[in-house]
């Protein structure tokens, strides 16, 4: 299932031949009574989409949103099936800095209480539906649209609150700007904040995310293949930088200790 509003219809015809496809176009109009009294002002509005699921998919009993900026690296399966209590109406993962984002929502934090990230959710549409869950998150949406720094994702922690199940940081692994070693195997791979296709993205995972790419329909774009040549450029660009950079203490050592330094520079992979 996509949702969208405005997509073209060769990107329409291309995403059809990567599987099984459902569009659901969304009237963005239905939107404007918060836009137009500056309840949104900050906020984009497909953002919002997934406020709406239990009403877009009233035929779906259980769905498993997820934003466009992550990659799949193993099967779905096991997440798609994780077990729910009958007072629970999803399944995440806890984001990042998930305490302070409790103590800035006001929130007391325990064991049935965390802050996720929104990107990656198990949602049990039929109980959210049977619960009126959709129409508590508007509200909620127009009572506090001052207060949200997140958006859709504060709105769903405040409404969901104590009732979502905690899944393993691997379901929804936020890559962010690091290098991570090679022993970790997530099973989705978000790209929350800076993107593989854009230029200082230095992980491991930017290469998955290159792999796959060359493997749909898009990667005869000729506009995508630029930027990622661009991207590819630059990164080879920057490790000769950062060579240069780690050789530079060799020039204020000693002859007998310059050799040393030498001889471990030239053992040491810098890799991003």
């Amino acid at each position: 299932h996509i949702l969208y509003s405005k997509l073209q219809q060769d990107n329409m015809e291309k995403l059809k031949q990567c599987g099984n496809v459902v569009f659901h176009k969304i009237d963005d109009s239905i939107f404007e009574p918060y836009f137009n009294n500056g309840v949104c002002k900050d906020v984009t509005i497909p953002t919002l989409y997934r406020l709406m699921l239990p009403s877009l998919l009233k035929d779906v009993k259980r769905v498993l949103y997820l934003d466009c900026d992550l990659i799949v690296l193993k099967s779905l399966s096991e997440l798609f099936f994780t077990q729910l209590s009958p007072s629970q109406y999803a399944a995440c993962v806890e984001d990042m800095g998930g305490h302070l984002h409790m103590a800035r929502m006001g929130f007391e934090q325990n064991s049935n209480n965390f802050y996720f990230n929104a990107g990656v959710c198990l949602l049990d549409l039929e109980k959210m539906r049977q619960d009126n869950i959709e129409k508590k998150m508007f509200d909620y949406l127009k009572a506090n649209w001052e207060k949200l720094s997140y958006s859709d994702q504060d709105i769903m922690n405040a409404v969901l609150l104590g009732h979502v199940k905690q899944m393993d940081r691997k379901y929804n692994f936020i890559t962010i700007n690091f290098y991570f070693p090679n022993d970790l195997h997530p099973t989705i791979a978000h790209f929350a904040g800076i993107k593989p296709w854009k230029i200082g993205f230095y992980n491991i995972y930017r290469e998955k995310f290159w792999e796959y790419f060359a493997k749909t329909p898009f990667s005869n774009d000729k506009q995508q293949l630029k930027i990622r040549n661009t991207v590819l450029f630059m990164h080879k660009k920057l490790c000769q930088m950062f060579w240069h950079i780690k050789m530079y203490p060799c020039f204020f050592l000693k002859e007998n200790r310059r050799k040393d330094f030498m001889r471990i520079v030239k053992n040491t992979e810098y890799k991003f």
